[in-house]
């Protein structure tokens, strides 16, 4: 995935069903709010569209939903795509450490705390998520915090 450019090989523009085409069918669809609706893959990736438009994408580390989020169900689907192979701009990967993100966030617009990074790039709104890297079985050292959660907004045009 490109940011503002390209997502699974095709423009952010393209409609539903070219997703569909492409990723094939979904596990799921859910209702969103705002009217909007999210196209499931697996476990682990969310497509949010808006009648036809692509709005967001996300995807997460499953280790984090529990009963207690009312998310537990999503334990039980299958995955459906290896998660690791989900890239933005060819560098930008779940499990990453929170440094080497950080790195690759110097010169973008935005803010951040200590759970997350919000960044303006190439128009886009890009979200992202972090927690303790023993949480999701990525290390010993609760002080690591590493890339859990990436959520890619696509502006109306």
């Amino acid at each position: 995935m490109h940011v503002g450019k390209a997502v699974f090989g095709l423009s952010p523009s393209a409609p539903k069903a070219a997703f569909i085409e492409r990723l094939g069918p979904p596990t799921a669809e859910l209702p969103l709010r705002q009217g909007r609706r999210g196209l499931l893959y697996g476990n682990s990736l969310l497509l949010a569209f808006e009648g036809e438009r692509l709005r967001e994408v996300r995807c997460w580390k499953l280790e984090q939903f529990t009963e207690d989020l009312f998310l537990g169900w999503l334990q039980q689907v299958e995955p459906k795509a290896d998660m690791q192979g989900f890239v933005v701009d060819d560098r930008l990967r779940l499990g990453m450490p929170r440094e080497q993100v950080s790195a690759l966030l110097v010169g973008l617009e935005g803010d951040g705390d200590e759970r997350s990074d919000v960044r303006i790039k190439n128009g886009q709104q890009l979200w992202l998520g972090y927690g303790p890297a023993p949480d999701y079985h990525l290390g010993d050292d609760p002080g690591q915090q590493v890339l859990v959660s990436i959520s890619l907004g696509f502006a109306a045009d």
